[in-house]
């Protein structure tokens, strides 16, 4: 038989692709200027309600040029929650691309979600493209590795491993909510709506889940993996007790061994207490901060977002005072006193900072502070207000599990 002939690009689509790789080349500044997202949509735009998510439509002379889609989700600032509107799958056919309607389809969307009461927005997405729309990167890539010649035998402790069912998802969201509940970025899963463990690190990579029993038959642990990948690829770990670390390892070390790899590579977020267990053993880290691309977010509604975290934010700060933040697209005033804080309408007087709002959204992340937004001049702030907004939102461990990828 002969084997399938290979579809060769015509012309056009080859100078296509030329011309987005010669674009991802180009770092893309930010858009930073003056933005208003209370303007009303384009009448070209319909936003269809497709189950869980709406798709946005940009219809010209009758016919579809542009499209996205907003998918709903609530997602972790530590104990406090917002409501984010996840951009996936934007899309234009070939025949009108270059024309601008992927840029109103995106438009249009911001301000959708604004109308709709979205507090941010988040996307994963290509390079040099997303800039331009305010979008910057909140989630840094975080790889360990762990050789196996390093690694001593670790007894499983009376822990058997079994196939994931919807039996143990009570169970399993009970443990991802409490290793969780501190964390900045993973989103708020729930029984009736999440899709337990649709896929790996990549697109079209399905992910497997298996669950750890104690000797009593009940869930105390899990781990996630890449079902095709080539090696051990760890996803997402959980777990009742500590107790369970030599268990989930040694479970690992069996998937390296069938898949003939040397090394066990964990995509964990930088304070899993899995890893710290496994410092011993010659654990390599490795973050990565993307220029642009990949996990990337922009606020929508400033003082919606500010409201929701000013009981987390007032947990930082002591004593009393009052601070104005402008940015691009309108401002607001933070006052707190006795660990409560209140969000009202930017005002003249008293302490002010000026910066855009992309570099907010990476300051409620903690992918960035305020202090290093001064030493690069992106924030305008006196010295004691740059070092309240330090406090306020200090940089620290944020991540967002990629089996909730959309």
């Amino acid at each position: 038989m002969a084997p399938p002939r290979r579809k060769v690009p015509d012309a056009r689509t080859l100078a296509f692709e030329t011309k987005i790789e010669k674009l991802q080349t180009k770092p893309q500044p930010t858009y930073s200027g003056p933005e208003n997202l209370d303007l009303a949509l384009d009448e070209d735009i319909v936003v269809e309600k497709r189950g869980q998510r709406h798709r946005a439509v940009l219809m010209v002379g009758g016919e579809p040029v542009g499209s996205t889609n907003i998918i709903d989700y609530r997602q972790n600032v530590g104990r406090c929650v917002l409501r984010v509107g996840a951009i996936a799958g934007v899309h234009t056919p070939m025949s009108h691309r270059f024309r601008g309607y992927s840029r109103r389809v995106m438009i249009n969307a911001l301000r959708w979600m604004r109308q709709a009461g979205y507090d941010m927005t988040l996307l994963f997405g290509i390079r040099a493209f997303y800039p331009k729309f305010g979008y910057v990167p909140v989630f840094p890539g975080v790889r360990y590795g762990l050789a196996l010649s390093d690694l001593p035998r670790l007894a499983s402790a009376g822990y058997r491993t079994v196939p994931y069912g919807d039996a143990y998802l009570p169970a399993i969201l009970r443990m991802y909510r409490r290793s969780n509940s501190h964390r900045i970025g993973p989103i708020c899963r729930d029984a009736g709506k999440w899709r337990p463990f649709r896929r790996g690190l990549s697109w079209g990579m399905r992910a497997v889940c298996r669950v750890l029993l104690d000797r009593d038959g009940r869930p105390a642990g899990y781990y996630v993996y890449d079902r095709k990948a080539e090696g051990a690829r760890i996803v997402e770990v959980g777990y009742i007790t500590p107790a369970i670390f030599g268990a989930i390892i040694s479970a690992a070390v069996r998937l390296a061994r069938r898949r003939n790899a040397d090394t066990i590579a964990f995509h964990l977020p930088e304070d899993e207490a899995l890893m710290e267990f496994c410092k011993p053993w010659g654990l390599v880290k490795e973050v990565r901060y993307r220029r642009d691309g990949g996990g990337m977010a922009r606020m929508i509604n400033i003082s919606s977002a500010l409201e929701k975290l000013a009981p987390l934010l007032a947990e930082r700060m002591s004593g009393t005072g009052r601070i104005t933040i402008r940015t691009n697209m309108g401002g607001v005033a933070l006052d707190w006193s006795k660990r409560v804080m209140t969000v009202h309408p930017a005002n003249r007087s008293g302490r002010q900072a000026r910066l855009p709002q992309w570099a907010l959204a990476q300051m409620l992340y903690g992918y960035r502070d305020a202090k290093a937004f001064a030493d690069a001049g992106v924030l305008k702030a006196s010295a004691d207000v740059t070092g309240l907004l330090t406090r306020m939102f200090p940089s620290g461990p944020h991540y967002y599990y990629l089996v909730d990828a959309f």
